[in-house]
């Protein structure tokens, strides 16, 4: 490649990678960083403080484009694939440089063939304690060591790697010194209030993140340009990295409320508009004690102040966690902020030390989530986020069919016997079994054997996960080989509801009490339902999970706590394991495509259920049924995150007494074994209204599997299903 062109063409990522071809890998991914971060400029816009504010330089974003933050170089990097060529921005290359048409073709074409990525959709948080308590200085003198170590001990692999790393890093302190640059341009030509402000910024700036943070606007700062470096993933536990800043801040008189709330605000925009993911608050301290403080309310301020969809905010709750900021959360919730989800501290601080994955209790206590609510160790710990799905109504359409899948004609799954044959539900409910098995053996070599191909350096090492990530230095091994401290995967379970339902209607219509035969059940799942209606009114008034029925609930116990321990018997390659999880956010309508009608009376390529709850409508006995039923179920063993959907009236939370009555029963379910849950506070007429006139919503926000969504961006499908979500009054 002609490094000139790519010079004159301001591919800086692409220069430093082909600087790197001849050097040992992965010093090419170094360099690409380095020369990428070394050539960006930092625009520092009228009505910002929080800077940087975008990770590239005029890169693209849903303020300013209406997508996704899309970077600006063919050559990019995004979180969650590491470097990554984009050719839609090769297109406007070359309408830019018309002369070098070919040429950026051939770029294209060559990249593709050198980077290579595998598995899914992989998110991360950084070690921001380390950035905050130590900062960059003192990382890089680790690295420092390390290296000498390594050419001591002729580790020449690991050199290679920590190598790469320090090309990185001295792309970081160029990308510093940029952004300390920028800003005092900015400040010099300020005036008034603004040129106050810009200062304090560019002096808090230009004292963080390389040393350690000593006021809450440094801390905010660094961990901010921290969340930049890798494309706006997600952050971690900001209050608890933070809060001790915050609230001396305060107490002494340096930090006013009004400043600080307005630096809250701009952030959560930043988080918005760069399409970032998650942050958490609360909590367990790594010392047992309830993490709460001036901060964590805060935060939870700032999402009721900013309607929007992110920064997905997962609130910690622990058994010690005051009442009255719990009360403040339900506050926003009944706003429609679909912000904080909640989850049951205590619990999954227990469930993931009895999971074998090696957690010290300190460690057990710091724990994350990325994206929509994976769950990992902040800083610790590289979880695959959704490397894989296991579709349970699926498993019990191939158990209808004796492996068959109806929709291919292929044998896609172990041959259990065709369904007329079953005399016994209990033979039935065997080959189910069966199918989730073989069908949970086959998920996991197969995600086991793109793990290895990663782990053999086969693709981007995620040098900024690398650095950032605990203990990856020290074991000279990337965030891809397993270097980090803690390593698994959340494996997210469709269909729970409808696998639970179509077994209750087959045990009770047709081995119970005989209203149907099973020549009549297959007819008519083979019809869709066209034709016979009569069966499926029967089908349909089979008892359903979700309403405190303990035929149906254990059922599903002993069903899904089959699947879920089979799954756990597996090791990950990356040295952890595969974790349960049902987060199946916008994805639901998807994973019921490849799946005919089932016995729950659901039609053939329509949604399947959106959590671990009730389908949509069928929970008709109130919240508190709904909550004893999904408590039965094993969720210490969905330690992925077990998403619940809740949706109140917002009429029933209107008053202090509402308000007290729903934290006492998320209380009661916390302490029955309930993991998350999810508050949705939205009228259904305002939903309807939204369909005929979309125009006049585009700030609903509904939740969706483990995050907040525009309604009006939903397709039409998903809109429908959370229409028919059943909306709660707290009696009965």
């Amino acid at each position: 490649m002609d490094l000139e062109i790519l010079r004159e063409i301001d591919e800086w990522g692409a220069v430093g990678f082909y600087e790197g071809q001849d050097l040992p890998f992965p010093r090419a991914y170094g360099l690409a960083m380095r020369r990428m971060y070394e050539h960006m400029d930092v625009r520092v816009p009228p009505d910002r403080l929080i800077l940087p504010c975008e990770s590239l330089f005029e890169g693209q974003n849903m303020r300013t484009h209406g997508v996704h933050h899309v970077l600006s170089y063919i050559l990019n990097f995004f979180h969650h694939t590491g470097l990554e060529v984009q050719p839609q921005i090769a297109d406007e290359k070359k309408r830019r440089y018309p002369q070098h048409a070919a040429f950026i073709d051939s770029l294209v074409a060559d990249l593709r063939s050198r980077i290579k990525h595998f598995g899914g959709y992989t998110h991360s948080n950084p070690d921001i304690r380390r950035v905050v308590g130590d900062g960059f200085n003192a990382m890089e003198t680790e690295l420092d060591r390390e290296l000498e170590n390594a050419r001591g001990d002729g580790d020449t692999k690991g050199e290679g790697l920590l190598l790469a790393l320090k090309d990185y890093c001295a792309g970081i302190r160029a990308l510093h010194a940029r952004t300390c640059c920028s800003l005092q341009a900015a400040v010099d030509v300020a005036s008034g209030d603004r040129r106050v402000e810009l200062a304090l910024i560019a002096d808090s700036f230009a004292g963080c993140f390389l040393e350690p943070s000593t006021t809450f606007l440094q801390g905010l700062l660094a961990v901010n340009f921290t969340w930049m470096l890798d494309g706006c993933d997600s952050i971690g536990r900001v209050d608890q990295a933070l809060g001790i800043l915050f609230e001396h801040d305060i107490e002494g008189g340096t930090l006013d409320i009004a400043f600080a709330r307005r630096l809250l605000d701009e952030w959560f925009q930043l988080f918005e508009e760069m399409n970032g993911w998650n942050l958490q608050i609360g909590g367990r301290t790594p010392d047992g004690r309830d993490g709460c403080n001036a901060l964590t309310r805060e935060l939870v301020l700032a999402c009721g102040r900013n309607h929007i969809r992110r920064p997905n905010v997962a609130f910690r709750i622990t058994g010690n966690t005051p009442d009255n900021l719990l009360v403040e959360a339900l506050k926003v919730l009944r706003e429609g902020s679909g912000r904080p989800a909640l989850y049951n501290d205590d619990l999954y601080v227990s469930a993931l030390l009895d999971a074998d994955l090696g957690l010290t209790p300190e460690d057990a206590c710091e724990t994350g989530f990325g994206g929509c609510t994976e769950t990992m160790i902040g800083g610790l710990s590289n979880v695959g986020s959704l490397e894989g799905e296991i579709n349970l109504a699926k498993a019990f359409e191939l158990a209808m069919n004796d492996g068959v899948d109806p929709l291919t004609g292929a044998q896609a799954g172990a041959e259990t016997g065709a369904f007329a044959q079953f005399t016994t539900f209990a033979a039935f409910a065997d080959a189910v079994r069966e199918q989730i098995r073989v069908m949970t053996m086959r998920f996991a070599e197969g995600a086991n054997a793109a793990l290895s191909r990663r782990m053999a350096g086969e693709e981007d090492p995620k040098l900024y996960r690398t650095f950032f990530t605990r203990d990856c230095v020290a074991r000279r091994l990337s965030f891809e080989e397993g270097g980090a401290r803690y390593n698994w995967s959340v494996v997210t379970y469709q269909g729970i509801a409808n696998l639970i339902d179509s077994l209750a209607a087959v045990e009770h219509c047709v081995f119970d009490r005989r209203q149907i035969t099973p020549a009549e059940l297959s007819a008519a799942l083979a019809a869709d339902f066209a034709g016979h209606e009569a069966t499926l009114r029967v089908l349909k008034a089979a008892p359903k999970f979700g309403n405190d029925d303990s035929c149906v609930d254990d059922l599903a116990r002993e069903m899904i706590g089959y699947a879920w321990r089979e799954l756990r018997s597996y090791r990950q390659v990356r040295g952890g394991r595969f974790l349960p999880s049902c987060i199946v956010f916008a994805t639901y309508a998807r994973a019921g495509q490849p799946v005919g009608a089932t016995p729950d009376g659901r039609l053939a390529g329509t949604p399947l259920n959106d959590s671990v709850g009730a389908v949509a409508g069928r929970d008709r006995d109130g919240p508190t049924a709904l909550l004893n039923s999904v408590v039965k179920l094993p969720l210490d063993l969905a330690t992925g995150t077990p998403v619940l959907n809740l949706r109140f009236q917002k009429e029933t939370l209107a008053d202090r007494q509402g308000l007290d009555g729903l934290v006492g029963l998320l209380r009661t379910f916390f302490e029955q074994g309930g993991m998350q849950a999810q508050v949705s506070v939205i009228n259904r007429n305002e939903m309807l209204a939204a369909q005929e006139t979309p125009e006049d919503y585009q700030d609903l926000l509904v939740r969706i599997g483990g995050y907040s969504e525009y309604f009006v961006r939903l397709d039409k499908a998903l809109q429908d299903s959370v229409i028919e979500r059943t909306e709660y009054g707290l009696g009965r």
